[in-house]
């Protein structure tokens, strides 16, 4: 209710809930204020405001947001056209259809209005039915347009949930997937992840004829070492070793994996025999030179590495667990040669 006019020319159906008439006149002239709010009387959806002065107008629109102004265009202190723009320049506003109620008809008068942001124009005082009319129509293509613009938030905040959940899920699928194929001492692969690697390099193999090598490795004396270090010194040396082994394959294409217990594996795709027995001795001489102790190993002084190098061009009438088979022959002939070397399959 406005303090400019007497109480009646207030009409209140109900609070503004976006589901009805909102409708704020703009005039300084109580009269025509009185008219309008007659002509409005009987329908009782429409909720009426009124502000006598055009400075206090964004304010009063700030306050009660209508779905409708109805404006003069000659008032005191504010050009009507100036205040169409103060209208759209404001957010609460700047969408909100203003109806012009002017005594002129000049065309010149009618095209300013529409350049400065005016939705309709009409003569004053108009005709009951059709500003009624028009105070529904724009009324109702105005709380439309909210609620597509409500339900276009909503609907982009749950693209956005979903897009975060999505996220969430796919990073716990990576989380889960890095866990079921990582070893959880070491950080390195695991032996289903050895499993899988060495399957699909062997169907790459086969398919492309090239050659596959395979080195299998264990920690000499290891179980002395565990019960001299205890099992958090096991533990550390398995980490280091891992580490080691890992820094020492400089192909993308060249694979580590801790195989169980002590014992290590590496597949080095389109390697041959070789070039397979450089990269051991690399990981031998790699391990020797971190100089990690090992009083009671009766090799060395300090951890030592023990392995068997295997090659095979994948065949049809071979199986990746023939490889393996083979570089587990060559590591055991390597430990009866004395530990702390590598030795080739045939």
């Amino acid at each position: 209710m406005s303090n400019d006019i007497k109480p009646e020319i207030t009409v209140t159906a109900g609070a503004n809930n976006l589901s009805h008439p909102v409708v704020l006149l703009v005039d300084d002239q109580a009269i025509v204020a009185e008219a309008i709010r007659r002509m409005l009387a009987d329908e009782a959806d429409i909720e009426f405001h009124y502000c006598k002065e055009p400075a206090s107008a964004v304010g009063k629109a700030n306050e009660i947001r209508p779905t409708i102004i109805l404006q003069d265009l000659v008032m005191p202190e504010v050009d009507g056209y100036t205040l169409l723009k103060f209208y759209r320049g404001n957010p609460a506003t700047s969408g909100t259809p203003v109806i012009v109620l002017s005594s002129r008809e000049d065309p010149k008068d009618k095209r300013q209005a529409f350049e400065n942001g005016a939705s309709d124009y009409l003569v004053k005082l108009p005709d009951k039915i059709e500003l009624i009319a028009r105070i529904r129509a724009h009324s109702n293509t105005y709380l439309l347009q909210l609620q597509r613009d409500e339900a276009y938030r909503e609907m982009k905040k749950l693209q956005e949930q979903l897009t975060e959940s999505h996220k969430k899920l796919e990073e716990s699928n990576a989380t889960l997937l890095r866990l079921s194929t990582m070893d959880g001492l070491t950080g390195i692969a695991n032996r289903r992840h050895f499993d899988e690697t060495l399957l699909l390099e062997w169907k790459t193999g086969l398919r492309e004829n090239t050659i596959l090598s395979v080195i299998m490795l264990d920690i000499d004396f290891f179980k002395k070492y565990n019960d001299g270090y205890g099992h958090q010194g096991g533990d550390d040396c398995l980490k280091e070793v891992a580490k080691t082994l890992r820094d020492s394959l400089n192909r993308p294409g060249d694979f580590i994996a801790r195989y169980g217990g002590e014992e290590f594996v590496a597949i080095l795709p389109g390697t041959d025999a070789k070039g397979a027995a450089i990269i051991a001795e690399q990981m031998r001489a790699n391990i020797a030179t971190k100089n990690i102790p090992h009083a009671y190993s009766n090799v060395a002084d300090h951890v030592s590495i023990s392995l068997g190098v295997a090659a095979m061009r994948p065949d049809k009438s071979d199986s990746p667990a023939d490889l393996v088979a083979k570089a587990d022959g060559a590591l055991y002939k390597a430990k009866e040669q004395g530990r702390n070397c590598y030795v080739v399959a045939e």
